[in-house]
């Protein structure tokens, strides 16, 4: 089969991609649009195997066999030796949940297909993305898909095809098309947008409709008249990608070219394609690609840049979930050139000597070692094999991940959530922030199996909003509100005759940026003005005969969280047994405010429930339940299995 002519300076841009990803996964801060870097890398494999497809064809020499040998012999050595190195120094370091997980990305990683995994868990640029080590795999799922789809299709249009343009007008099609539906998904789920094939499909069809040009119309060793100035102005449109673009804008695609009065960056990824492709188009000879791309220290970096591109990502995962999300920048530089030493390691002594070694052995043996590195990740996401910890760390861990409140109710359309669940007889109607939500399962414990007539409940609940008429929360510039759809659940259920209120009270009146009637609320008139409204809601549904139950808030902090139990080391994990509080700590900066929103509540009628007098005893307040397991997930939320089977105190809302 066809091999193309090398070009070093073609290395040299696989160079200037994996830098500008590496940089930007590590210090995100310095090269804002360094992932644009993976943009330029789909050009280059567009135009790369395209054009050994052409060459190919031209010389009669194509085999699906032997081009998907060659793919085998490229790819599986240094993932193989990647996916392994990975899941075994997770088994050593990652709880039990943490390693199930890698275990499944793992299998998608074997199967190419963890870009539709990752895109059903989370958006690229989101927190927890930083702590699953193989996500950066999603780009490799992509380009194997498009190695499937693509010669496929080149072989039908051959087939059909009586002139090279025809050729050409498709993929051109194809393109525009692609291009259209990447803009189109940009406005409605940017995440699909950036995880799958049709929304990336035009940047490998760029680099395909470039090589068609070079290698199928015959004019590979040509420059173009301009050849300094086309290479120069793609130069430029990769600096300005890497700088200019930033991971809070839709990608890729365009944007409102106006946003709020200013200039918004917008096309995205055009930038990085095109200049990819006006760097290719240039030619070996000119200036740029002979001196800059083609420099030695360049080119040795673009042959590194596959094993590079895939190590680097889990070694700065590892760091950021040993150091809880965070990572101090020295640990960050060591599992850099951890990553790098890898990288050189496996490119010389596993990837080279593979992909040199002729024997008919080598592909099946890289075939069936790929299939037991999927293998293993099946046992690892099935539990058949797990990591062997101290017991209370698994509790610590479990209880840091259940944090599902919402399993066994109903949601509706609504501005805020509304949720229902039970008979359609009383309604108990619940109302707050994300500390009403907590209710949940409680609530579904005790009316879960209730039909026909006996109550029900119905849940107004927004994470962040307070149960307080007027009051603004900053980071709800639109004004959001619980209040809305409390009037409209009220007019609509006249069977509603119990409301409860419950709110992360403390936590509001300690940021300044909050306001009522446009007083900061850590202003004390603040507070005052937010028990009057407070006080006036109560009024207001006790006239309407509605008893009404306010609950105070929980004990939270930071300190309360099962995390802190986790002493999270390189090697392994150990387990820290959990401070005392006492319930004076907690009422210390506290006492005042709960004080006046108790008083509130009984003064317009309303019954008080506090929390602290179930959740402490003996003056210390419970940080592990009765069975040793945490009973908050998060340090601000009671986690729900604890709510569901212990907390009783909401019961006398919805009892008979």
């Amino acid at each position: 089969m066809s091999t193309l002519k090398y070009r070093a300076d073609v290395d040299g841009l696989r160079a200037v991609a994996v830098l500008g990803v590496v940089i930007y996964h590590a210090f995100p801060s310095v090269l804002t649009g360094g992932f644009t870097g993976v943009d330029v890398f789909f050009v280059i494999s567009g135009y790369l195997i395209s054009g050994i497809l052409y060459k190919a064809q031209q010389d009669g020499s194509f085999s699906f066999k032997e081009f998907y040998a060659r793919r085998i012999r490229r790819l599986f050595p240094a993932l193989i030796t990647m996916l392994v190195l990975t899941l075994a120094y997770g088994w050593m370091m990652l709880l039990p949940g943490e390693f199930q997980q890698l275990g499944e990305h793992t299998a998608a990683g074997t199967l190419f297909i963890q870009n539709f995994v990752f895109w059903q868990e989370t958006g690229y640029f989101g927190i927890q993305a930083n702590l699953k080590p193989l996500l950066n795999l999603w780009s490799l799922a992509v380009e194997e898909q498009f190695y499937i789809i693509f010669p496929l299709l080149m072989l039908l249009l051959w087939k059909r095809m009586r002139a090279k343009w025809q050729l050409a007008a498709v993929m051109g099609f194809l393109l525009v098309a692609s291009f259209i539906a990447n803009v189109m998904m940009s406005y409605q789920n940017v995440t699909a947008d950036f995880f799958l094939l049709p929304y990336r499909g035009w940047e490998f069809l760029g680099g395909s409709l470039l090589a068609w040009w070079h290698y199928d119309k015959g004019h590979e060793g040509e420059s173009p008249k301009h050849r300094e100035w086309v290479s120069g102005a793609g130069l430029i449109l990769l600096v300005l990608s890497m700088t200019w673009i930033h991971p809070g804008d839709p990608h890729p695609g365009w944007h409102a070219l106006i946003a709020h009065g200013k200039p918004y960056p917008g096309w995205r990824a055009f930038f990085p394609v095109f200049g990819t492709l006006l760097i290719i188009a240039g030619g070996k000879d000119c200036w740029i690609n002979r001196s800059i791309l083609s420099h030695p220290a360049v080119i040795w970096v673009g042959l590194i840049s596959y094993p590079l591109y895939l190590f680097h990502w889990p070694a700065l995962s590892f760091v950021r979930i040993v150091n809880n999300g965070g990572a101090p920048t020295g640990e960050i530089w060591a599992a850099l050139g951890i990553a790098l030493l890898l990288s050189v390691l496996t490119y010389y002594l596993v990837e080279q000597k593979i992909r040199r070694n002729q024997s008919k052995w080598t592909v099946p043996s890289l075939i069936t070692g790929f299939v037991v590195t999927g293998l293993l990740g099946v046992m690892a996401m099935t539990k058949l094999i797990t990591p062997q910890i101290d017991p209370r760390i698994e509790k610590a861990a479990f209880a840091s991940q259940d944090k599902d409140f919402f399993r066994g109710v109903k949601q509706h359309a609504s501005e805020v959530g509304l949720f229902t669940l039970g008979g359609y007889g009383p309604q108990t109607h619940f109302l707050g922030d994300s500390n009403m939500e907590q209710y949940m399962p409680r609530a579904v414990e005790v009316l879960g199996d209730n039909r026909g007539g006996s109550r029900g409940a119905i849940f107004i609940v927004y994470t962040g909003l307070p149960p307080i008429p007027g009051f603004k929360v900053h980071q709800f510039a639109n004004g959001l509100s619980l209040m809305p759809e409390l009037k409209t659940q009220l007019k609509a259920h006249p069977s509603i005759d119990r409301v409860v209120i419950a709110g992360a009270w403390t936590r509001y009146f300690k940021n300044e940026e909050n306001t009522i009637d446009g007083i900061s609320a850590t202003d004390p008139k603040a507070i005052d003005k937010s028990m009057k409204a407070l006080g006036v809601l109560i009024h207001k549904l006790r006239d309407q005969g509605k008893k009404v139950t306010l609950v105070l808030s929980i004990p939270m902090g930071p300190k309360f969280s099962p995390a802190n139990s986790l002493d999270r080391h390189y090697t392994r994990i150990h387990y820290k047994d959990p401070e005392t509080f006492t319930k004076e700590e907690f009422l210390a900066g506290n006492r005042l405010l709960l004080e006046k929103i108790a008083a509130t509540a009984h003064e317009n009628g309303a019954d008080v429930v506090d929390p602290l007098d179930y959740l402490s005893k003996d003056g210390l307040i419970m940080v592990n339940d009765k069975n040793g397991f945490p009973v908050s997930y998060d340090g601000y939320h009671l986690r729900p299995g604890f709510v569901s089977e212990q907390v009783k105190y909401i019961d006398q809302t919805l009892a008979p």
